[in-house]
């Protein structure tokens, strides 16, 4: 299954750095719909030093979350997303502050920083859009997402969509 996600995403997520114009009624991303992981299926994995801690979406809709409301650049709408503050999935793998963390999608697309400052900037794992799964053709099933009010709303190349896993360097 991976492999045709990739396949679907590679051309939506290479364009992720620049926003999107859409029609109305089309899929803002781009691309045809994929089908959804099983119920079982690890989509996300956490890992540091051997430690790695993975996640079906049933796990993760089962931490503790909250929705924010924020503007979403690529798209240019604002949409509610039910999100876990980053710094839970670190907690969990026992990443901290000077850490060199490596957020990976599924197209492979990855984006480096330290822990601290994905902490520092409110980094936020997006499990839910307006309440309802964020279908992989869409960016899904989860992404990284910041607060209008964090100083890297803006900071395109960090909104890691589809994101698969977070590790150590």
């Amino acid at each position: 299954m991976k492999k045709i996600i990739t396949a679907v995403l590679t051309a939506t997520l290479l364009v992720s750095a620049a926003p999107v114009s859409i029609a109305a009624d089309s899929n803002p991303y781009g691309t045809p719909a994929v089908d959804p992981a099983g119920p079982n299926e690890i989509i996300f994995t956490v890992s540091k030093s051997g430690r790695k801690v993975e996640f079906t979406m049933a796990r993760l809709l089962k931490m503790k979350s909250t929705t924010i409301s924020i503007y979403e650049p690529f798209i240019k709408k604002r949409q509610k997303f039910t999100v876990v503050p980053m710094k839970n999935f670190f907690a969990l793998a026992a990443i901290s502050g000077k850490d060199k963390v490596i957020t990976t999608a599924l197209n492979d697309y990855s984006y480096t920083n330290t822990a601290s400052k994905f902490v520092g900037a409110g980094a936020y794992i997006a499990v839910a859009r307006d309440g309802q799964p964020i279908p992989y053709n869409q960016g899904g099933p989860i992404r990284i997402v910041f607060s209008d009010k964090s100083k890297w709303a803006k900071n395109l190349d960090a909104w890691n969509w589809s994101l698969a896993s977070i590790s150590v360097k």
